[in-house]
């Protein structure tokens, strides 16, 4: 009995195509508002489109099922504009947590990206999916290899690259066996983030009035197990740099600042009586902020974080438990005494000495900054803050004998 093949079947499938629809489902998605005209050339789609969620130029390109890199297809994608729900985002990252067996290679352009509500600008993405390292059939392990996942916007532009393959650390997550780790891929992320203006990133994002300018960067590597939309906290490792410079914290609610307002020292007037007290009450400005943080199983630990402004420094060191969204960190401020004082505390502190050797270092030379000296202790959840002042007593004078 005969049977139509694949490149029989393709000479029933049409060569042209236009659709004008209130409301179009196509791949499990809804599309309102619908236009589209597009053909077909042999396994090549093209098609103009514009919808209420997107508008532009698209590409598909069936795979063959024989190349490295193209056995799931190719997607060109050059949008004016896409918008993504919370509902179609949430369907989304399910499909990905179910482990495809291969995704299409993506070349995609989009001038005003929206995802969850929130414009992010300007999208970049390129990205194959081909044979995993020492693989070399078509049965092999595959690994879809971002070559490129670049967002801007006028506050601040993210550039990144990684791969989503299958995860080969034996404790690429705390209290799994090998064999359930096989089954999940591990997500791996290298970016950088080069920020303009922090406070209006903040807002962008949905933290309005939380900080006031700032600018610098943050770089460093991230890795989870689970889909690369989805962040898995914990198995969230990784390490990365902060480097930010003129800013000001201002007075804003906790549960919006979250972590941004345990850093901001907010809490300390409302729990503790310093001279200093209206330097964090009124918003902190500082001129710089930066320190190197490791990220461990969702927690992330820190020995050299530096803040500087114009009236005191403050260094800390400790963790921060990101999804339980809780920290146990050693808080030390400084007043500024003098010149001398902020020379002092712009000098990086090696993270391979610690804050407690740095500070004995200092008020070895410098006894008047040790009087004046605060160091706090702060637990709790970064919604409320615990704090508490630490007093350390003058080690006894040894007898000398006569």
């Amino acid at each position: 009995m005969w049977m139509p093949g694949k490149h029989d079947a393709m000479a029933y499938v049409p060569t042209t195509l236009a659709v004008r629809a209130e409301s179009l489902v196509a791949g499990g998605r809804q599309f309102n508002h619908m236009v589209v005209g597009g053909g077909r050339d042999g396994s090549l789609w093209r098609a103009n489109l514009d919808a209420q969620e997107l508008n532009g130029y698209l590409e598909f390109r069936q795979g063959s099922g024989q190349a490295v890199d193209s056995s799931a297809g190719r997607v060109y994608a050059r949008l004016a504009r896409l918008s993504i729900t919370p509902a179609q985002a949430t369907e989304v990252e399910a499909l990905l947590d179910a482990q495809p067996a291969s995704l299409p290679a993506l070349d995609i352009v989009v001038d005003d990206f929206e995802l969850r509500g929130k414009h992010f600008g300007r999208l970049e993405v390129d990205a194959t999916n081909r044979m995993a390292t020492g693989n070399s059939d078509a049965t092999g392990v595959r690994e879809w290899r971002l070559h490129k996942f670049n967002l801007s916007v006028p506050e601040a532009t993210l550039t990144a690259n990684g791969q989503w393959a299958r995860s080969s650390a034996p404790d690429a997550m705390a209290g799994s066996t090998p064999s359930a780790m096989a089954d999940r891929r591990r997500t791996v992320l290298n970016f950088k983030l080069d920020v303009a203006d922090g406070g209006a990133l903040l807002t962008r994002l949905g933290m309005k009035d939380v900080v006031r300018q700032a600018s610098g960067k943050l770089e460093g590597q991230v890795a989870w197990l689970g889909s690369p939309l989805k962040l898995d906290y914990p198995t969230l490792g990784g390490a990365f740099t902060v480097n930010i410079a003129s800013g000001q914290f201002l007075k804003a609610d906790p549960g919006i600042a979250k972590l941004l307002g345990v850093l901001s020292l907010q809490s300390l007037p409302r729990r503790l009586t310093l001279d200093f007290r209206d330097v964090f009450s009124e918003g902190f400005a500082f001129d710089f902020l930066r320190g190197d943080v490791s990220v461990e199983h969702g927690m992330a630990r820190t020995n050299n974080l530096q803040m500087k402004g114009v009236n005191a420094a403050v260094l800390m060191e400790g963790q921060a438990d990101i999804a339980r969204e809780t920290q146990d960190l050693k808080v030390v401020v400084v007043p500024e005494i003098n010149a001398g004082t902020a020379s002092l505390i712009a000098s990086v502190i090696n993270p391979a000495v610690g804050l407690g050797s740095f500070l004995a270092q200092v008020f070895l030379r410098r006894p008047l900054i040790e009087s004046n000296t605060r160091e706090l202790h702060v637990t709790g959840s970064w919604t409320d803050p615990q704090v508490a002042q630490v007093t350390h007593t003058p080690p006894p004078l040894k007898e000398t004998k006569p």
